[in-house]
């Protein structure tokens, strides 16, 4: 049942928070039993696009704060999924890299985010998704949102 104000697209803004929210939910829920958060999966997606990134690099591609992204670091080297290897290009600092664990962990959150795709578009076909994402993509340029990094970045949290 369409819900509507009378306006045509009143309700947009609304709409793509709500879906947001539930989308990020869920998927916060599907990767729970692999004791990962969404922040970690960002953050080893980044890693594994840039093998050898700075700490002070991704801080900065992440918008986050030294000290909390340090947090999430210490965690993932912990359970053995990054590792921290002195930078080559500067002895003071370190690069950052996944381990043989980490690579699996991404290959099942790729299966799992796949899935997680699938439920959340069930109601649209092939060709709705495809403008969906074309439609999505021009307003994330329009804001200026960098690709492939979640802007809740900025305001995350010390991690558990």
């Amino acid at each position: 049942m369409a819900r509507s104000t009378g306006k045509p697209g009143a309700e947009l803004a609304f709409l793509l928070s709500q879906v947001g929210y539930q989308s990020a939910a869920l998927f916060a829920e599907r990767i729970a039993p692999l004791e990962l958060t969404p922040p970690d999966v960002g953050i080893l997606k980044v890693v594994s696009e840039a093998e050898g990134l700075s700490q002070q690099d991704l801080g900065v591609k992440l918008s986050m704060f030294p000290s909390r992204l340090v947090a999430f670091l210490d965690q993932l080297e912990q359970r053995g999924l990054l590792q921290r290897r002195p930078s080559p290009a500067d002895r003071r600092s370190h690069a950052l890299y996944l381990s043989p664990a980490g690579r699996e962990a991404l290959k099942t959150i790729g299966r799992i985010s796949r899935e997680h795709q699938n439920q959340l578009c069930a109601a649209l076909n092939e060709a709705e998704r495809g403008q969906l994402t074309k439609l999505l993509q021009r307003i994330a340029d329009d804001q200026k949102l960098a690709p492939g990094i979640h802007p809740g970045f900025r305001k995350l949290q010390m991690p558990r």
